[in-house]
């Protein structure tokens, strides 16, 4: 084996000739080459030909461009961009400039080929092809139908099951898996050269029978638009009702669950999160599914509404001061900072309740539910749909199929596209599933399809793109009403969105049911009382319902003022605590057996002390089935606060993180052409020519294809040179493992230290 430098331009010399605007776009484009910044312009060819810098770059290209990639993979070195339209049968120039801005090819004179490594980071099976019969132990003049003429003629004779399996193997995956008994379909098209057996249960289509058989074609033809399938249409007026029925009724779960977590706090698990349980009683406390519960908390953890609150007992999940704020804030406000941070949120609730691969289970505001391509996959979906016409409600498998489009080579799993949509539509993004024009506001702050902007890169523009958002989704609102219509069964109905003074009145005096197109309430005696704690009367609180009501219901008048003649009978007052009764019910308070541990005992016939601090009084005495009110120092009733913990931090900090903007990159240019400098200048005072990372690399990966030593010249730590014969065993992710021949050890070794490959 002869083991040379090639006489082509390497990538290292074709990105020196490359001027700092360009360099500046590699890195934008594939900012993993960025991070850290590299130390000279070699470094950086070392690092964009490493496998997993070249594998994650490929991740990025959409159909036809990757196409072209591995087209250019199976075609000779040194194609033109004529021979390489031919090969995909479309014009490919267009694809071919956009590898080589991404460094993935190398142009030279108007021939293409890929650079080192591509063929690695494209994997076995290039557009679906097996591999050469020259890799596989076989002659292709040995008999194998290598054109389309000569397997025509063999498939001539060839029974129907055989046909089937070769039609089955031709446009990929080229590999097949038999039992051991192989059937005689299978054994037919072995016999006649048209399949290679490459194990004991495993056959192959080498290639250069799968490309006779596309009848010598590489592929069906390029895709040249993204597809866009058919897709039923939404009234705009539907779509709006749907998106803000859905934004409302979450901001309503998320309030609900702040409420509860502010009364009762529930634990955090020992490995985080919460459990179970927990989330199953929350649920039914905000009328939800779990998944809804999920997404509520976990949307309110998010914005710093809920954090760990440390006490005596351990840790608790409970709300913040934040949370205070934000119920302060207008709907449009509320709903803008929800789905702003959404767009960008790494975390995956719909994981929730599901194992991972050591059969852990993932909990609720746990650490497993992060995922560093969630935003991108967010982002991607949204834009997706926003290619429909308005109206259009794309199914999951259309979306999913235009996303493919975008990265042929990273199609996202359909459950993860079903779970995007499904937040899009709780968060009103989507109406009966059509993007409403609230959601199109959203993606239009994140650019089209092609090239997506990171929440990162909208921080400077936040409050405009907030103000947008408000706007937007405002006009969707349909009118508040301020009317409500009692029934005689103790229920109401809001036909509509509430007004403010009807959404107060119904917080204070009722229970919500359902929301939707209307809001359905229901009265009850504990929600009057509460009514009743905040001041005022029985008829006051009637008046205040005659004025949004045509009428209040017998049944209604009733419960207030059956409510409002036990309220107050017993009050509860502050000498560490002091309660006022009649003297029948103060010999039956004091003998309860439930009230034993509050230390009650008579300083009056009507007047009981207890060592218990008022709030504690009031709870203990309601659970033993009286009614009791608080008391102020002058005698009026006040109304009883409502405990409520409060965690001193948010659990995260939702602020999306930032990479390097274009100062930095251009800075990282300018330090690489000075590191590239100083390189240069030491390899001409030692006078010595060393060849470029990326000509050492493919030469050991030649080595390591064919199990052939070499000699490794490699610099010393103290700047002199040493000579090992080694065989390469890896070259991947900009290192070399070797084994030392002769010291029988395996070493590692950075391409930039090696001087020399050289043929032993």
């Amino acid at each position: 084996m002869s083991i040379g430098v090639s006489t082509a331009p390497d990538l290292a010399e074709v990105l020196r000739s490359w001027d700092d605007a360009r360099i500046t776009s590699l890195l934008r484009h594939r900012p993993d080459l960025a991070a850290p910044p590299p130390t000279s312009i070699t470094a950086l060819a070392s690092r964009a030909g490493a496998r997993g810098s070249l594998a994650r770059a490929l991740a990025t290209l959409d159909s036809p461009t990757s196409v072209v990639a591995e087209a250019l993979v199976l075609l000779q070195p040194g194609c033109t961009s004529e021979a390489v339209s031919s090969a995909v049968g479309a014009d490919a120039a267009p694809h071919l400039t956009i590898l080589t801005e991404l460094a993935l090819v190398m142009s030279d004179g108007g021939a293409f080929r890929p650079v080192p490594g591509l063929a690695e980071a494209v994997g076995s099976h290039p557009l679906g092809l097996g591999p050469p019969l020259g890799e596989l132990g076989a002659r292709p003049d040995a008999g194998w139908p290598t054109t389309a003429h000569a397997l025509t003629e063999t498939m001539a004779r060839a029974p129907d099951g055989a046909r089937r399996m070769l039609e089955a193997l031709t446009w990929g995956p080229p590999v097949g898996t038999v039992a051991h008994d192989i059937p005689a379909a299978a054994r037919w098209l072995l016999d006649h050269h048209v399949l290679m057996r490459r194990s004991g249960t495993e056959l192959v289509l080498p290639r250069e029978v799968g490309i006779a058989a596309r009848g010598g074609r590489l592929v069906r033809g390029l895709q040249a638009a993204p597809p866009l399938a058919e897709a039923p249409t939404r009234g705009e007026e539907t779509v709006a009702a749907e998106s803000v029925r859905a934004a409302e009724t979450l901001l309503g779960q998320i309030d609900q669950a702040l409420t509860a977590w502010g009364q009762e706090p529930p634990r955090v698990l020992r490995a985080g999160g919460v459990g179970v349980r927990e989330l199953r009683q929350l649920a039914s406390r905000i009328g939800a599914t779990s998944e809804r519960a999920v997404l509520a908390v976990e949307l309110a953890t998010m914005l710093g509404l809920v954090g760990r609150l440390h006490d005596d007992d351990g840790t608790a999940w409970a709300p913040t001061v934040a949370a205070e704020e934000w119920a302060g804030e207008g709907i449009g406000e509320r709903w803008a900072d929800l789905v702003l941070g959404w767009i960008g949120w790494r975390r995956t609730p719909w994981l929730a309740g599901t194992r991972d691969d050591r059969g852990t289970l993932r909990s609720a505001l746990g650490p497993a539910l992060e995922r560093h391509w969630a935003p991108v996959l967010r982002r991607r979906v949204l834009a997706a749909v926003a290619a429909w016409p308005p109206g259009s409600a794309p199914e999951v498998s259309a979306v999913r199929e235009r996303l493919s489009w975008f990265s042929a080579r990273s199609v996202p799993p359909e459950a993860a596209v079903t779970a995007v949509l499904a937040e899009a539509a709780g968060l009103g993004l989507t109406g009966a599933g059509a993007l409403s024009e609230a959601g199109r506001a959203l993606v239009a702050a994140y650019g089209n399809e092609a090239e997506l902007a990171s929440p990162a890169e909208l921080v400077g523009e936040h409050s405009r793109v907030r103000a947008a958002l408000v706007e937007a989704f405002t006009a969707q609102l349909p009118p508040a009403v301020e009317e409500l219509i009692l029934q005689g069964d103790l229920t109401g109905i809001v036909p509509g969105r509430p007004g403010g003074v009807l959404a107060g009145l119904l917080a204070d005096t009722a229970e919500v049911e359902s929301q939707g197109a209307a809001v359905t309430v229901r009265f009850t005696a504990g929600s009057v009382r509460r009514a009743l704690e905040r001041g005022g009367t029985a008829e006051e609180l009637l008046a205040r319902l005659r004025a949004v009501s045509p009428r209040v219901p017998q049944p209604l008048e009733y419960l207030v003022h059956d409510t409002a003649r036990t309220h107050g009978q017993v009050r509860v007052g502050t000498a560490r605590s002091y309660v006022r009764v009649d003297e029948a019910t103060a010999a039956r308070l004091l003998g309860a057996p439930m009230l034993a541990g509050l230390g009650l005992r008579a300083i009056a016939p009507t007047v009981l002390i207890a060592r218990a601090e008022p709030g504690e009084l009031v709870a203990a005495l309601r659970d033993a089935g009286a009614n009791p009110v608080l008391e102020a120092t002058d005698g009026t009733v006040v109304a009883v606060p409502v405990p409520r913990a409060r965690a001193p931090h948010p659990a995260v900090d939702p602020e999306p993180e930032t990479g390097p903007d274009e100062a930095d990159l251009r800075e990282s240019v300018r330090h690489m052409r000075a590191g590239e400098e100083r390189a240069q200048r030491l390899l001409a005072d030692r006078g010595t020519d060393v060849p470029e990372p990326p000509q050492v690399l493919e030469a050991l990966r030649v080595a390591a294809r064919s199990g052939t030593e070499v000699e490794l010249v490699m610099a010393g730590p103290r700047g002199g040179s040493e000579s090992r014969v080694v065989l390469p065993l890896t070259v991947d992710g900009g290192w070399v493992r070797v084994r030392d021949v002769r010291r029988d050890a395996e070493i590692t070794v950075a391409p930039h230290r090696i001087v020399a490959v050289r043929p032993v």
